[in-house]
């Protein structure tokens, strides 16, 4: 009998190891209206804001507004294996390294940073001039958060109920 259950054991080993790293590739869920932001502890509720990151050892970061995961990132120096970002019109998961970046202070973000992600340089481009923004590279973008450059624009006059919209005080 044993000499049958060693390569079952084995076999289920190797399955669901196989299973668990194949899993830190593949984007994360984020159950929007439950899930909490790592930073800021709000609501993710707004998919075309919201972003992630997969650490080495397979844990995941979610975030309700870009500019908060990348400072997030900034302060707690995590290893990183993939950052992941929906494209603002398909709400689809994009590796953040793949899309562009629109900042603009016309972007009502979440936590006021102004930031969305684009599949496409051209859609890119005609977001940021129909907007008064600016277009960046994943790089880019990280390399203007780690100068203390990217800043909530507009969080102090903005509530914040998940959805990233101005509340009269």
């Amino acid at each position: 009998m044993r000499r049958f259950l060693l390569p079952i054991v084995l076999l289920t080993l190797l399955v669901t190891g196989c299973a668990a790293g194949a899993s830190i590739d593949e984007p994360p869920e984020i159950l929007y209206g439950e899930d909490e932001c790592e930073r800021c502890r709000m609501i993710i509720s707004d998919a075309r804001y919201a972003a992630a990151y997969m650490t080495e050892d397979g844990q995941t970061r979610r975030f309700d507004d870009i500019g908060g995961m990348l400072l997030h990132h900034l302060e707690n120096e995590e290893d990183v294996h993939l950052f992941w970002v929906h494209d603002f019109e398909s709400e689809v998961w994009v590796k953040a390294d793949e899309a562009n970046y629109v900042v603009s202070e016309a972007l009502e973000t979440p936590m006021g940073f102004g930031i969305a992600a684009v599949n496409s340089r051209e859609e890119a481009e005609e977001m940021a001039a129909e907007r008064d923004g600016e277009v960046f590279t994943f790089s880019q973008l990280m390399d203007e958060a780690a100068r203390g450059r990217l800043t909530p624009a507009h969080a102090h006059g903005q509530g914040h109920d998940g959805a990233g919209k101005d509340h009269d005080h």
